[in-house]
């Protein structure tokens, strides 16, 4: 009895003897956000960025935002999922309303202020928006022009947590007028399109307007 009550008195102390190692290795197995490249170089920024970059099969050139915002995955993908509220994101966005619905999916009309050279056009396309897909935690949200005066048209929106209170948000726009025009132009417009976008979306989530400069 005595060498029972000795042998579960150490198996006892050799249990807690181990919680404060295991508490320390989680503890440190938990990464900065702030370390992260995308997050640190938005954080060094202190402002949303944007370029163009080629995605696809066809090598189209994209616009490209990003953005960190005050409010979970969650939060922001919903404000990005909210079609029938999109005209108050931006000015430019003043057009848009839902035109159609059909199971799951969204169709939403926009008018696309096109600035080339000394003129601007006025175009016009149906994008069609698939529902949120969640993966690990990060929302993805998709849509393809179905009608109007674009060859194609794309725009994937993304949005990663960070940390408890932050995200990452980036959106990537293709559009393909019809007209001809300098690829040069095209890519302003879409460069500027997409941080449009990604601001009115972050503007739209968070407790007040304005870039994110620390977590």
């Amino acid at each position: 009895m005595r060498l029972t009550r000795l042998l579960v008195l150490a198996s006892a102390l050799a249990a807690t003897a181990l919680v404060p190692t295991i508490a320390q290795a989680d503890g440190e197995a938990a990464p900065d956000p702030a370390k992260d490249p995308q997050v640190a170089r938005l954080l060094e920024a202190k402002k949303t960025l944007n370029w163009n970059h080629a995605l696809g099969a066809n090598k189209d050139r994209y616009g490209h935002a990003e953005a960190l915002v005050e409010a979970t995955a969650d939060q922001v993908a919903k404000t990005a999922t909210e079609f029938g509220k999109y005209r108050e994101l931006h000015r430019k966005f003043k057009t848009a309303r839902v035109v159609g619905k059909e199971g799951n999916l969204t169709d939403v009309y926009m008018r696309y202020p096109v600035q080339i050279g000394p003129m601007t056009i006025e175009l016009y396309e149906v994008m069609r928006f698939q529902p949120d897909r969640t993966n690990g935690g990060t929302h993805t949200i998709e849509a393809h022009g179905i009608k109007g005066d674009m060859k194609r048209g794309h725009t994937i929106i993304t949005v990663k947590p960070v940390d408890a209170k932050h995200s990452l948000l980036t959106i990537d726009v293709l559009l393909v007028p019809t007209l001809p025009a300098p690829q040069s132009y095209v890519d302003e417009e879409l460069r500027d399109g997409a941080e449009d976008f990604v601001n009115g979306i972050r503007d739209r989530s968070q407790p007040k307007s304005g870039p994110v400069v620390s977590l």
